[in-house]
């Protein structure tokens, strides 16, 4: 029996109640862990490939099919990301992977990334065209991309029912003359900076790095993309800070950088900078949930003027390089480099004055293709937070991470990773009892 357009959407909703239904009992029997310091990249209305992702692009479109939506404006895809993460040997009794994300739960499920996106694209034409995007986040990942401002103390901190709007802008694209082209994208939006993404369909692993976790997620303001060619790209724009609401308060930041191609598409260079103040201009609450990376409260500063707001100032840097090797481009190479800088933190300077910090590392990355169904993933990276300032302890961090890409469908990819952290010289593992730890993971997803 064919079911009408309406009981297919009908359907379709049941279908993701019944997930997170199953996610929740799931939860239930699992102890929260503590939520990661908070701070916190989407690919443009067009939808180019991501970096980071698999060499072959995620194949969407059985939603549109489905409602037959084939022929209209507007696109609806997403996916289901559920993970398992295990932490052999020991279970932290904060129930914690401490520096694992966003898979941070130890010895537990969690239903990621229940994620949907209503787009009309703009195209790539001889005239001006409007396009827009909003991307609906459901699931543990709420809190991986959250905005201060937004949804405040709505949900559970590491809890699964949560909801976050990580997209949600316009984009107009304009032809200014042959081979030059300005997309102007107003709204909320993902950092265009770094070699990962918090959307899971655009990562090639299941966990992320320190240099995605302790940077910013999303932007809150507006952006431009000029185009010369295909081949160069200019961004420039002002956002109010990373991963913050709406608020008249703030002040912002000038974002801005370069995207590069080779000639033969082999070779790409992205270097970005965010300049702008990065404290919040009221202290927070002392109970509130979730702050951005950088921003600090304590009982007696609680709900005060922030006088240090505009003079406490934040320069991030990233600098992402890739290659494509082989005849048949199916060996990536990828190198990325960081840099954080912040002056006038409270507790930093001499006697607990304000004073300077930063935090610094690099990754390297290897995807290998060996056919159409399977790749390997490589990843190797270090993270130096000789200040203490975003990790629990002042050290230098290490990871590496190996997994596998397999897609015994298009629409269905399972993806083990096995990764081994380490810090010399403190214990931030296991209830602060070891210096390192060991995390067995996968993860499902399922694209539509």
């Amino acid at each position: 029996m064919r079911l009408t357009l309406r009981g297919r959407r009908a359907w379709f909703w049941l279908l993701l109640a019944c997930c997170a239904a199953a996610q929740a009992q799931q939860e239930a029997h699992v102890t929260p862990a503590t939520p990661p310091p908070y701070d916190a990249t989407d690919v443009p209305l067009s939808d180019s490939v991501s970096p980071a992702g698999p060499l072959a692009p995620p194949q969407f479109g059985t939603l549109d099919a489905w409602l037959d939506l084939d022929d209209s404006p507007i696109d609806l895809f997403g996916w289901i990301q559920n993970s398992y993460t295990a932490t052999p040997g020991f279970e932290p009794a904060d129930g914690s992977t401490v520096t694992v994300f966003p898979n941070r739960l130890a010895n537990a499920w969690q239903g990621n990334q229940y994620y949907l996106v209503v787009r009309k694209a703009t195209r790539e034409a001889s005239a001006a065209d409007l396009g827009l995007r909003w991307d609906i986040l459901f699931g543990n990942d709420w809190l991986f991309t959250k905005s201060f401002g937004l949804f405040d103390g709505a949900f559970t901190p590491g809890g699964f029912a949560g909801v976050d709007f990580p997209q949600l802008f316009a984009e107009l694209s304009l032809p200014l003359r042959p081979n030059l082209r300005l997309h102007l994208q107003g709204g909320r939006f993902y950092s265009p900076a770094g070699f990962e993404s918090p959307m899971a369909v655009y990562r090639p692993l299941l966990s992320v790095p320190y240099l995605l976790n302790f940077t910013p997620f999303t932007y809150l303001g507006a952006l431009s993309r000029l185009e010369l060619g295909d081949r160069l790209t200019l961004f420039q724009g002002a956002v109010n800070g990373g991963d913050r609401w709406f608020n008249a308060h703030y002040q912002f930041s000038f974002l801005g950088g370069l995207g590069w191609t080779s000639r033969s598409g082999r070779a790409s260079l992205t270097s970005l900078v965010l300049v702008g103040p990065n404290q919040l201009p009221f202290f927070p609450a002392v109970d509130f949930p979730t702050l951005p990376v950088g921003a600090y409260t304590s009982p007696t500063l609680q709900n005060r003027r922030n006088p240090l707001y505009s003079r406490s100032t934040l320069v991030y840097h990233s600098t992402v390089a890739s290659y494509l090797w082989g005849r048949q481009r199916r060996w990536k190479q990828a190198v990325e480099a960081f840099l954080v800088t912040q002056g006038n933190v409270i507790g930093f300077g001499p006697e607990g004055q304000p004073g300077r910090i930063s935090y610094y590392g690099g990754a390297h990355w290897l995807i290998v293709e060996f056919n159409p169904r399977l790749s390997g993933v490589s990843r190797i990276e270090v993270f130096a937070d000789p200040y203490g300032f975003v990790l629990p302890a002042p050290a230098t961090y290490y990871e590496m991470t190996h997994g596998l890409i397999y897609k015994p469908s298009p629409n269905l990819w399972l993806r083990p990773e096995i990764r081994w952290d380490w810090a010399p010289g403190a214990r931030p593992y296991d209830d602060g009892t070891r210096t390192a730890q060991l995390t067995l993971a996968v993860d499902l997803i399922v694209l539509f």
